[in-house]
């Protein structure tokens, strides 16, 4: 199965401003009318209890909001993209996977979080007609979305861990109580990656993960080692199987619960329900090494058999009573507050010399005008040059250097520089 992937997210394309002027009849000179484009839908997660694992994301990983309409005349903006909402299951990690900082942990069903904005929609020349300038020609182009790589991790894989030492039946046990078809065999490691089943128990339901088999020196990395101990973390509730045919079934547990201490002290505060399992091969052994181990951990120890269903409807009613009762406990916790790619603080630009004769602006709010500009138009140099004047940057391109006829570079655009 699959619990962490890579995806890109883009908000929609802003629509662009449409340059128009008033016409009808005994109005042939009438003003600008030109409408503003649409903004570009937003992306946005949204955790669901209804899905378990990030399965939909193997194949797509490229996911892109609704464009913006364009304007158009008699002031007539043009539509908003449609948003796009991507479901994850509950439990999901968001990272920003180009600077690892954590966007969000949606840990609770419902819970959203906007990951990538619209592009801004194109001002029609409407906007910029001023008692100095009454008749605009030119518009803005919509503005580009924001693309963002993104890499979602599931912190809760399922609601009950299936532990045990390779070969202990889990596979067994998940395909007898689930949905789920595991690959089942009488040899050890069957099992290398976790595989999930749903389980209902009357009106209730849980999800159940088949753990790869531990060994010993997994805490250190040995075997799959690190990578189930991984998955463990990610349970609310953990049912111990051991194996009813073993020697030494006190051995067998501690093996396993010693290595999974070692990894993290903290797990151990996590719920276990510990069963024999297999008892349909010798009852009489079965029951035996059930009091042997419940006398070492001073626990009930259930017997089980998932061949003939040994045992199986009161041990599947005590873990739905413990993941309901975790599941409310963590209802009960104070959400974290959810974070979003927004640029934070106020606006602020800088001047660079790129080398003589070039220099560079960076600033978000002057790039972004300044692109979405359509410098072919007639007029429209100007009014950025208007801009950048009433915005400082000018005051600051000559502080730097910049004399009439150098190239000032805005983001995507360039511009020849007039005083």
């Amino acid at each position: 199965m699959l619990d962490a992937v890579e995806i890109e997210v883009t908000g929609g394309e802003g629509g662009h401003g449409v340059v128009s002027f008033h016409r009808e009849k005994f109005v042939p000179k009438g003003g600008p009318d030109g409408g503003d484009g649409g903004h570009g839908g937003r992306v946005y997660l949204r955790a669901v209890d209804d899905i378990y694992t990030l399965e939909q994301y193997r194949s797509k990983t490229r996911f892109r909001a609704g464009n913006g309409g364009h304007g158009g005349p008699n002031l007539r903006s043009g539509a908003v993209g449609q948003d796009l909402r991507l479901d994850v299951p509950v439990g999901t990690i968001v990272v920003d996977a180009d600077t690892e900082e954590l966007v969000a942990d949606l840990k609770h069903q419902g819970e959203e979080v906007l990951v990538a904005f619209g592009g801004r929609g194109g001002w029609g020349n409407k906007r910029f007609a001023t008692a100095t300038n009454k008749a605009p020609a030119y518009s803005q182009k919509g503005q580009r979305g924001e693309r963002v790589h993104l890499r979602l991790e599931l912190r809760l894989l399922a609601d009950v861990g299936l532990l045990g030492l390779p070969n202990a039946g889990k596979s067994t046990f998940l395909a007898g109580v689930s949905n789920a078809k595991p690959k089942i065999a009488s040899y050890p490691f069957t099992t290398l990656e976790p595989m999930l089943g749903v389980v209902n128990v009357a009106y209730d339901r849980f999800t159940l993960a088949d753990l790869p088999g531990l060994v010993e020196g997994a805490s250190e990395g040995y075997g799959l080692g690190f990578e189930f101990l991984k998955h463990v973390r990610r349970c609310r509730v953990l049912l111990h199987l051991v194996d009813s045919s073993s020697p030494d079934p006190v051995t067998d547990y501690e093996l396993i619960e010693g290595e999974v201490r070692a990894y993290d002290p903290k797990l151990e505060q996590l719920a276990r329900v510990i069963a024999v399992s297999k008892a349909d091969l010798d009852p009489e052994q079965a029951e035996e090494s059930a009091e042997t181990l419940a006398r070492h951990v001073k626990q009930q120890v259930h017997v089980i058999s998932a061949e003939d269903g040994t045992g199986i409807e009161p041990l599947l009613g005590e873990l739905m009573a413990l993941v309901k009762a975790e599941r409310e406990r963590a209802e009960t916790e104070e959400p974290e507050e959810l974070i979003v790619l927004r640029p934070q603080g106020r606006e602020r630009f800088t001047v660079h010399k790129l080398e003589e004769g070039r220099f560079e602006v960076e600033g978000r709010r002057i790039s972004t005008f300044v692109e979405m500009m359509d410098t072919g138009m007639e007029g429209s140099r100007d009014e950025v040059q208007r801009r950048l004047e009433r915005w400082g940057v000018a005051r600051e391109l000559e502080r730097a250097g910049a004399k009439p006829g150098d190239t000032i570079v805005i983001g995507d655009v360039e511009l020849s520089w007039q005083i």
